[in-house]
């Protein structure tokens, strides 16, 4: 298998991964948003504390979905930039 065979397959698995979760979704924004929302919520904490730290969460929610969108494009690139002949293994 080449190398560029072997990138496609992990991207294929990644971008599978991505949509099973919701995670990398362009369709799937309120359930991504919503993630955040359980930090300040009248049934387990309110108040300046608790904005602030939903705030946090939702920047680093944030965050890990740029990670696994960046390693999407990352494998794209890499795609694009490898050989596509066999290997010797």
């Amino acid at each position: 298998m080449s190398e560029k065979e072997k990138l496609t397959e992990l991207k294929e698995y990644v971008d599978r991964k991505n949509r099973e979760t919701d995670l990398v979704n362009p369709y799937a924004c309120t359930v991504v948003e919503g993630l955040h929302g359980w930090v300040n919520a009248s049934d387990t904490w309110e108040g300046p504390l608790a904005d602030e730290e939903s705030e946090e969460t939702k920047a680093e929610i944030d965050a890990l979905i740029g990670v696994f969108a960046a390693l999407s494009e990352d494998l794209a690139t890499a795609i694009a930039n490898a050989e596509s002949g066999e290997e010797d293994s």
